[in-house]
């Protein structure tokens, strides 16, 4: 479960730049999650939750927002993989991703970006 190692770089680096600015509370953490980060949303809360339970951050809102890869084409064709998703249910599997049509001229989509994993923000209370 790798999860749990990227968790706590993520909560050493929250805490950190909450000391940095002399937080009493960290009030919500905003992470932008990759949907081909191989990173699993559920565990990745509970690893987060479990390491807040003793810190400044205990009592913090997890917010997740998700980064969807580009799905590009040889013939011109992109769009963000998001497109793909409101039609098709099927789309929260990364599977799904590398098995896309391209809508202009059939050929198989490219999808590059959609592996990041960021602290978007931290809102402390001071």
């Amino acid at each position: 479960m790798h999860e749990y190692a990227l968790a706590v770089d993520i909560i050493e680096n929250v805490l950190s730049v909450a000391d940095q600015n002399q937080a009493r509370y960290v009030n919500s953490i905003t992470l932008g999650l990759g949907k081909l980060t191989h990173v699993n949303c559920d565990q990745m809360q509970f690893c987060l939750e479990t390491l807040i339970i003793d810190t400044i951050a205990r009592e913090a809102d997890l917010i997740f927002n998700e980064i969807y890869p580009n799905m590009e084409c040889e013939c011109g064709f992109s769009e963000k993989g998001g497109y793909f998703c409101a039609s098709d249910a099927s789309m929260n599997d990364i599977r799904a991703f590398f098995d896309q049509s391209c809508p202009v001229c059939g050929k198989v989509l490219h999808a590059s970006g959609g592996r990041d994993l960021v602290i978007q923000s931290i809102d402390i209370e001071q």
